[in-house]
């Protein structure tokens, strides 16, 4: 029978022992008990709160956190990945694990997570966060360095869509290039990008810094807002890429990109097709952002017919050998 005082309990992680406590606050000392993977393992981190205290963290697998759950940490907390991954699973998992059910009130603040791209290179599909099932997720205030292949990942949901997240005042750091994008939104709905900073992201042929892009009919993506991010040093595509994969329904709807400052990058924003002639009628607003050097274009669009009213320049002619450039105009970029 579980103990009456293990509701808003406080467990240092060396005293601990048995289940965890419903409803509790769980401080890892990082100084004590590095491995935080070796203390969860086979426990469900649920119903918690876990706060990290000093650098030196790691992790040894993959960590899944489930609903009602927080993990801050304080000044200078980090967390090393120190395992290579299977494909799709992340380093951080906000996922009830087998795919059966949503996962919902879910916080992360306050840490830096280090990736393996230093030390082991690129790897497309291993991300450092990953969301699946989800909704009402924060993500605030990280540092995500050196990630293999996403920054943050936010897949299919079996069960319900991903939706309410926010990752905003975050820096995500690729360090070497050697990964796929800061952010992947495959399947998500109202979701806000806000007041990030880029850098050193993405290798030659990947997309970039943040990448919607829904590659079945199942996956839908509408009500985005990406605003006031800095991106800077980016290679990849652009450093946003809207991909238009198909043309029955799966269209990314009702995005937003404004506010955003553009330095150092291939192309600022990248709208894209891979089915020729595409026509768009969904609702895109492309204003206030600044580009100060990209060199294929601020702006560039792909086999796609932009309707009137979606503020994109209008495309009487496009190239089927695709990646045609063009300038955004004064009174979008400026």
């Amino acid at each position: 029978m579980q103990h009456p005082l293990c509701f808003c309990c406080v467990v240092l992680i060396v005293l601990m022992s048995g289940s965890l406590c419903r409803a509790e606050t769980v401080i890892i000392d990082c100084l004590i008990t590095p491995d935080i993977y070796h203390f969860f393992k086979e426990r469900e981190i649920k119903n918690t709160q876990i706060k990290i205290i000093h650098p030196g963290c790691f992790l040894s697998h993959p960590l899944f956190i489930d609903s009602n759950t927080s993990l801050s940490g304080e000044k200078g907390a980090q967390i090393q990945q120190t395992f290579t991954l299977p494909d799709t699973v992340g380093v951080i998992n906000i996922s009830s694990g087998d795919s059966t059910r949503a996962v919902s009130n879910v916080q992360i603040s306050g840490v830096s997570f280090i990736g393996g791209a230093e030390k082991n290179g690129f790897a497309e599909h291993n991300p450092l966060i990953s969301i699946f099932n989800a909704h009402d997720v924060t993500l605030s205030n990280l540092n995500l360095t050196g990630f293999r292949g996403d920054g943050v990942y936010v897949g299919q949901g079996n069960v319900v869509s991903n939706h309410h997240i926010v990752i905003r005042n975050v820096i995500f750091d690729g360090v070497n290039f050697s990964n796929r994008n800061g952010i992947s939104i495959i399947d998500g709905h109202d979701i806000l990008i806000d007041g990030n900073r880029f850098t050193r992201i993405s290798r030659k042929g990947m997309p970039g810094s943040i990448d919607l892009e829904p590659n079945t009919s199942l996956q839908r993506i509408y009500n985005i807002m990406i605003s006031r991010n800095h991106f800077t040093d980016v290679h990849g595509m652009a450093a946003i890429v809207i991909s238009l994969r198909h043309a029955g329904g799966t269209v990314p709807d009702n995005v937003t990109i404004k506010g955003n400052i553009f330095d150092k990058v291939v192309r600022g924003i990248l709208i894209k097709s891979a089915i020729p002639k595409i026509h768009v009628n969904n609702n895109f607003h492309i204003f206030d952002n600044r580009s100060s050097s990209a060199s294929k274009g601020d702006y560039s669009i792909c086999n796609v017919n932009a309707a009137t009213g979606n503020n994109l320049p209008a495309i009487e002619k496009y190239s089927d050998s695709c990646w045609k450039s063009l300038r955004i105009n004064q009174d979008v970029l400026q």
